[in-house]
């Protein structure tokens, strides 16, 4: 039987170490679950690359996600959520996501300015957003619906952490929202509370930090409690490159688990968010999916990118 100590050795502890699983940034709910999080896959590979999509609701793709069978997508020009069914491909439904209520009690300079990653949990989906105004950290538009329907539940604004913080991921079952700062680089993440927005005073920084120049641009809390980051920049001008990448991390202690290569064919494309969903696309099982959007000069294009594991059971 494989030990605690033998398992914190797989997140960078020596065998000497000893550290209780409630210390930890953001631990799962029991040691059982700690324990097998400090498992993860060997190995990933981009399954499906995607076909180029080049449609009038293509502009300004922020992130994806895949519920009810369908996916959905956020455009930031204009702010709108767009359903598609995940079978046939048609869409389902476009909702203008600047029809909502703003938030109440009013916040300081708040207009809608910009939608960004995407996350869902059964019926309510979560949408990162930030209006723009000098100091203000960012929110979260909460939204209820399957597609065929949509309403407006809330707005969660985030408290301020050394400046901006947007959303990266969210632990349902903590109630966390896992955040980090809108620079360039991502050296830290932090813990907001899901009902209130508050700051939870934990801070963890990433071992090692992300230092390719990119923003975060989401993310999400995997079933075996894993941390994932997409690191997105456009405009780069370096099609040598080659690729932008999805970071997997252990909210435990902010050690680096695995990095996902996203190719990018060019210096304009850039990465945007990403979602875990277990689906079969071209007859491959899949598990991660990311939006790589294409900047062009009249209208954006995108490729939806899926990725599989050597064990996706340790996702």
């Amino acid at each position: 039987m494989i030990s605690y100590r033998q398992q914190l050795a797989k997140i960078g502890y020596s065998p000497k170490e000893f550290v209780s699983y409630r210390s930890f940034f953001l631990p799962p709910l029991s040691l059982r679950e700690a324990m097998r999080s400090m498992d993860f896959p060997g190995k990933f590979w981009e399954a499906i690359p995607g076909t180029e999509q080049d449609k009038d609701w293509t502009d300004e793709i922020q992130g994806c996600a895949f519920a009810h069978g369908r996916w959905f997508y956020v455009s930031n020009n204009p702010m709108t959520l767009h359903v598609f069914d995940g079978m046939s491909g048609k869409k389902v439904k476009s909702w203008k996501l600047t029809t909502v209520p703003p938030p109440d009690p009013p916040l300081p300079g708040f207009s809608f300015n910009h939608m960004g990653a995407i996350i869902i949990e059964g019926n309510y989906i979560y949408i990162d957003h930030w209006c723009g105004a000098q100091g203000a950290a960012g929110q979260i538009l909460v939204m209820e619906g399957n597609g065929d329907t949509l309403n407006f539940v809330k707005w969660i604004p985030l408290e301020n952490v050394n400046g901006r913080v947007g959303m990266i991921a969210i632990n349902f079952a903590r109630r966390m929202v896992i955040t980090s700062g809108g620079e360039l680089n991502i050296h830290r993440v932090y813990l907001h509370s899901l009902d209130t927005g508050k700051f939870a005073n934990k801070t963890m920084e990433l071992n090692p930090p992300i230092t390719d120049k990119g923003y975060a641009q989401g993310g999400f809390w995997s079933p075996n409690n894993h941390l994932y980051i997409s690191s997105g920049q456009g405009k780069i001008g370096d099609s040598s490159k080659g690729h932008q990448y999805i970071y997997s991390y252990s909210p435990l202690n902010g050690r680096l688990l695995n990095t996902l290569a996203v190719r990018s064919a060019a210096g304009r494309q850039e990465l945007e968010g990403c979602c875990y969903a277990p689906v079969v696309r071209e007859g491959q099982s899949v598990f991660i999916h990311v939006v790589l959007l294409e900047n062009e000069v009249a209208k954006d294009d995108i490729f939806l990118k899926s990725f599989t594991a050597d064990q996706p059971d340790l996702i």
